[in-house]
């Protein structure tokens, strides 16, 4: 009896040793990659994403406070975050981009509002023009499900073509970047 209960021991302390090193390593398959298109809602746990639009320039202003000037460009996409669910979520989302095999992180996070409530805000990056062709915006949400984290991959549908457009159009605009307004869902 007693050998039993070591083993049952031992396969339990490997199971949390296996738990422990994902939560330390994050090494595991994303197992559920979402794919949508820019103006798609698309949902993550307790709430609907929708990543709305985007715009480019070299200068940034946040909150109507000038941020810099880039030598590069800066890159905001508008996303609206409505959580439906009636519990507050306890989850880390981290937000970023891909584009030609970079990836990019952003300025600041995007927070899910309280439960009942959308919030719309900017999500900025700094890129280098040529990543702006193929832009994927990144939503991974570390849940506290240690072997699933839930992501959300959304195409901002920017062709080569649209970009170099955009870039004849807009590099040298000013981005106005807002953190957030929040509503109330009805």
């Amino acid at each position: 009896m007693r050998g039993r209960a070591t083993q049952w021991l031992l396969a339990v302390v490997a199971c949390l040793a296996m738990i422990g090193l994902h939560a330390f390593t994050g090494e595991f398959p994303q197992e559920s990659v979402r794919q949508v298109q820019l103006g798609q809602a698309a949902r993550l746990y307790g709430s609907t994403i929708t990543a709305n639009s985007w715009t480019i320039g070299q200068v940034l202003y946040e909150d109507d406070r000038f941020v810099g000037r880039s030598g590069v460009m800066f890159l905001a996409v508008n996303v609206t975050v409505a959580t439906d669910s009636p519990q507050e979520l306890r989850s880390e989302w981290q937000v970023g981009g891909t584009a030609n095999g970079h990836t990019l992180a952003a300025r600041a996070d995007l927070r899910p509002p309280q439960p009942g409530f959308t919030r719309t805000q900017d999500v900025v990056f700094e890129l280098n023009p040529d990543d702006l062709a193929g832009f994927t915006l990144t939503v991974l949400d570390r849940a506290p499900i240690f072997a699933f984290d839930p992501q959300l991959n959304i195409d901002l549908g920017i062709t080569a073509q649209h970009a170099a457009d955009e870039l004849e159009r807009a590099r040298y605009a000013t981005v106005r970047a807002a953190s957030g307004s929040i509503q109330v869902i009805r």
